[in-house]
């Protein structure tokens, strides 16, 4: 029987990392989601001399460095601290969990607006306001290619969109059914932190209570449940709820941005690369640095990176020649995607087993050879446990790793085939781990049998997490 995973709860941080079966993870988290040069060459050298060598790009865009030996773990800091990337402690690391559009354009209003409210969550009335909020609680603030984030999980949704002359905002908050809408910039950070501080103040009582705290959603849901109304929040001049009709985000999400310098709705602010499963090499990201270091953009800076939560890199201003491309590794396919038609974007996987303890069968190499089967338009995530760190939206594919045992008594494992599902969901097939790696072909039989029409009555297979955790809160 399969175990149940161990559900944490809670991120890892740079001043709270977690353990996993390869060391400690150290999640950093770049002001306002960008790198400077310099900034990308001392990650790098810190996955190289204390890590595994390998950075990860996650999906709230952040960078990870992975096997860090706890005995390391303070020079790492030391490190980070001296060049801009560490939180002046543990509580200030917590409450920054905003994901800004990394597609921003000088002059929209968003990075104005990140700024203006990472500043207001640290003022000391607002920290200790904030006291127990939920620890995975999100914030997003996008402007007018926010259709690309609609599938980024965030509590507070923070819109700066043009109107006339100026901008004007909007706070879409999971589970509400209606918007805020600001006229002006103090108002909406003034409303999103009401917001918080009332989600931070109901997590406090339901822990009291020894009950989970969940998330902005759950804790709405049970309160409208037992009050039948809407939370009396004290909203600020020039605030108000509408209908949720007329929020930006209701129209269709867009499907993640393409590598390139190319988008639906115009031009990138730089070029966008991505890293083959959001994993890029100390080597490659040093490479790319010192060439970023050596560049002077139009006011004499050097050029930012930029974190996506697509797992991509966006380079900022550069007009990329080939023999620029050359010159910091970008044409090298085995470090970086720069072609959209790229099969490896139509897959995702956790870290996987040896270097998560929690998995149970190894995950990345699989994925790279099955992506090559997987048809343009669809997505395969592999996940080696139930939790799905990697993806926890619904994919066309999924295969959850599972524990067996053979008839000889040895353990073995294999994936159950969720469609249309997360790794959370039940599964309609179970393929052998071993037959998989050896046989990919497999796969594309699966995937034919899958979305066939004919009636077929597959073997169900049921989720191994425990009910209450069947689904995030």
């Amino acid at each position: 029987m399969t175990p149940a995973p161990q559900i944490k709860g809670w991120c890892p941080g740079a001043w709270q990392p977690m353990a996993s079966g390869d060391g400690l993870v150290v999640r950093v988290r770049p002001p306002q989601g960008r790198l400077s040069a310099g900034q990308a060459l001392q990650l790098a050298e810190l996955a190289r001399v204390h890590g595994s060598g390998v950075l990860e790009l996650s999906s709230r865009a952040n960078v990870q460095l992975r096997g860090i030996s706890p005995a390391r773990h303070a020079a790492v800091l030391d490190i980070l601290a001296d060049c801009g990337l560490l939180d002046a402690d543990a509580r200030r690391e917590s409450l920054r969990t905003i994901v800004l559009d990394p597609l921003w354009q000088p002059g929209d209003g968003v990075r104005e607006t990140a700024q203006a409210l990472e500043a207001a969550l640290f003022q000391p009335e607002a920290q200790a306001a904030l006291q127990g909020l939920p620890a995975k609680f999100g914030w997003l603030v996008a402007g007018r290619g926010h259709r690309a984030l609609a599938g980024v999980p965030a509590d507070i949704r923070l819109l700066c969109l043009p109107a006339g002359t100026g901008h004007r905002w909007q706070l879409l908050v999971q589970g509400l059914p209606r918007l805020l809408a600001a006229s002006t910039l103090p108002a909406a950070i003034a409303a999103a932190l009401e917001l918080a501080r009332w989600c931070a103040d109901q997590a406090r009582t339901r822990k009291a209570q020894g009950l989970h705290p969940g998330r902005m959603a759950s804790l709405l849901a049970q309160y409208q449940a037992a009050h039948h109304r809407l939370p009396d929040w004290q909203l600020p001049a020039g605030a108000s709820l509408q209908a949720l009709e007329d929020a930006a985000f209701c129209m269709p999400s867009a499907p993640d941005p393409a590598p390139g310098r190319q988008g639906p709705d115009g031009p990138y602010p730089g070029l966008l690369a991505g890293a083959p499963l959001g994993r890029l090499s100390a080597n490659a990201l040093s490479r790319l640095a010192r060439v970023l270091r050596d560049t002077r953009a139009r006011d004499g800076q050097a050029p930012h990176l930029r974190i996506t939560p697509w797992r991509m890199l966006l380079i900022e201003g550069r007009a990329w020649s080939p023999a620029a491309l050359r010159q910091a590794g970008l044409d090298d396919a085995r470090e970086w995607i720069t072609d959209a038609g790229d099969a490896r974007l139509r897959v995702c996987a956790c870290t996987g087993a040896p270097g998560c303890s929690q998995a149970l069968a190894p995950t990345l190499d699989l994925a790279l050879q099955l992506a090559p089967q997987v048809p343009p338009g669809a997505l395969l995530h592999v996940s080696g446990c139930a939790k799905g760190c990697a993806r926890q939206r619904p994919a066309d594919i999924t295969l959850r790793a599972q524990a067996g045992t053979a008839a000889d008594g040895t353990p073995t494992a294999s994936f159950a085939v969720v469609q249309n599902g997360t790794a959370r969901d039940v599964a309609q097939q179970e393929l052998e781990a071993c037959a998989l790696r050896d046989n990919p072909r497999l796969f594309s039989e699966k995937i034919e049998w899958l979305t066939s029409t004919k009636p077929m009555a597959p073997k169900s297979i049921a989720s191994p997490l425990p009910p209450y955790a069947a689904k995030p809160t």
